[in-house]
């Protein structure tokens, strides 16, 4: 019985590759994304509101590059490894830099005391609620008819929070924060990447790998070519103006 739970068949398991890969591209978009939920999720901490900060959750995607990392250690992909590991690295910078100018402008040495903050330290009931969302996340997202359980399940930890929480703690130069966003953020993704590799493990993802850096080829070649589209846009756009002197 235990068995047929994680049964998936092939198309299913390549479509399910295919939209996690989707989901966490690397484009302008997800960095849209990412920079208004940290803008929003700063403030909803700064004023201590906490259905300000559930937006910025909701709409945060970071859980995707996570998954990803997740699914390409399954699939011992070193492209997949590193593409996740770029993927979240670069969004960790952008999450810090927005909230940190944010919470320049706007924060103040009461909310460490009286605001969400005091709740950003690490524990292992929040280890275990991080690993038990990274194996609901995993699973709903092979079983794509589970597909509308994802944003309640994606809410019950998100790993926006501690890096906000970094950025308002190094804003106001207060160590217990430092640590506990660090700590919080370390524990929750290595959760989260664990439970991932389960789940994904024991749906047969491990002969993906082909099908994997496939997508991730393509994917490369569809950016390589907008950016040359790009170019030459600007280029011709820059030789057709009235002020260009050949």
């Amino acid at each position: 019985m235990f068995k047929s739970v994680f049964v998936s068949s092939y198309p299913d398991k390549q479509k399910a590759l295919t939209s996690l890969l989707a989901e966490s591209q690397d484009n302008s978009d997800f960095y849209f994304l990412l920079a208004l939920a940290s803008f929003i999720t700063t403030l909803g901490l700064l004023i201590n509101n906490t259905i300000v900060v559930l937006g910025g959750m909701l709409v945060a995607p970071l859980l995707f590059p996570i998954l990803s990392l997740a699914m390409g250690l399954v699939t011992s992909s070193r492209r997949a490894i590193y593409r996740g590991t770029k993927i979240i690295s670069r969004s960790i910078v952008l999450i810090f830099i927005v909230s940190f100018i944010t919470s320049f402008m706007f924060a103040q040495p009461e909310v460490i005391d009286n605001g969400l903050l005091g709740y950003v330290m690490p524990d292992l009931f929040l280890f275990l609620i991080s690993f038990a969302t990274g194996l609901a996340v995993s699973f709903s997202w092979v079983r794509k008819d589970l597909s509308a359980t994802l944003p309640g399940v994606a809410i019950s930890v998100s790993l926006i929070i501690p890096l906000v929480s970094l950025a308002i703690g190094l804003t106001l130069l207060n160590r217990a924060v430092i640590a506990g966003a660090i700590t919080l953020f370390l524990m929750d993704t290595l959760a989260i990447v664990f439970a991932g590799m389960i789940v994904f493990s024991l749906f047969g993802f491990s002969n993906l790998q082909d099908k994997e850096e496939e997508k991730i080829t393509e994917e490369e070649l569809e950016t390589k070519v907008h950016q040359e589209a790009i170019a030459e846009a600007k280029t011709s756009a820059i030789v057709d103006s009235p002020n260009f002197s050949g």
